[in-house]
């Protein structure tokens, strides 16, 4: 047997890829434990059906169309792209936050085949599953709405690409939902992340008003953010306004999705493996 040093075998550990049988066993043990309480997943996509139903349809009855579209439509592709955040903060940062630190779940999960690669990539599966199916279940009540009230909100053809896109919105957040994850050491860090993260992005990302009408710091600042090439992504093609840009955002959460999926599987490393 070829002797290699600790370090070197450390590191060829951590730039191990996951292996997606092992990752899916990940999966399926989820769904296994959210089989009885299977409301806890559904419930996390009501809090954007609150708010189109509240401010897309109600308030936007009073205001005037913006950049062209009813306030109804401009608003819906933000609050979808909202809803795959909500899944993958869920998933990607709460649950996995109490198996880390408090369950140790993955303490007996890595007693098993299992490496710290597939556990990452199972779970990072399971987060987009959530957020994938908001998004599946948002834009059929887009389209359902639309309908039944005679104010569509889908208005092109190519809302037909909207699910693809907001899974792959999905899979970005929850790569940075779990990266985020290893940073946290205690409960209390939750309000850090929802207030001064996740509320900032709600409120400044273009979801509600057009980015343009805050000022420039604010503009720039919400530009490196992930929720707002999520929210530009998604109105492109629900409105059909589709131009270069959107391969911009497109590379954007790609590679954030990567590079914080990467930093999400060394941090475990250390943190699982001593």
């Amino acid at each position: 047997m070829t002797w290699r040093p600790a370090a070197f075998r450390d590191r060829a550990r951590a730039l191990a890829l996951p292996s997606p049988r092992r990752s899916i066993r990940m999966v399926q043990r989820n769904l296994l434990v959210y089989k009885h309480t299977w409301m806890v997943i559904v419930s996390g996509f009501f809090e954007p059906l609150f708010y189109l139903l509240g401010i897309g349809l109600g308030l936007g009855s009073m205001v005037p169309p913006v950049d062209g579209v009813s306030y109804s439509a401009f608003v819906a592709p933000g609050l979808l792209a909202s809803s795959c955040l909500n899944g993958a903060i869920t998933d990607g940062f709460f649950n996995i936050f109490f198996k880390l630190h408090y369950q140790k779940t993955y303490d007996g999960i890595l007693s098993t085949p299992m490496r710290v690669p597939d556990v990452a990539f199972g779970e990072m599966l399971w987060a987009l599953g959530r957020g994938s199916l908001y998004a599946a279940a948002f834009l059929t009540v887009l389209l359902a709405l639309g309908e039944g009230t005679g104010r569509p909100m889908l208005l092109s053809w190519s809302a037909a690409l909207a699910w693809p896109a907001a899974v792959l919105a999905a899979a970005s957040f929850s790569s940075m939902a779990i990266c985020l994850t290893t940073f946290a050491r205690k409960v209390q860090d939750f309000d850090m992340v929802m207030g001064l993260l996740v509320m900032p992005m709600f409120l400044f990302s273009g979801i509600f008003v057009p980015i343009e009408r805050f000022p420039v710091v604010v503009q720039w600042i919400m530009r490196t953010t992930p929720l707002y090439h999520a929210v530009a992504l998604l109105r492109q093609l629900t409105t059909g306004a589709v131009d270069a840009a959107i391969a911009g955002h497109m590379a954007y959460l790609m590679v954030a999705g990567i590079a914080a999926f990467a930093v999400a599987m060394h941090r475990l490393e250390r943190a699982l493996v001593k």
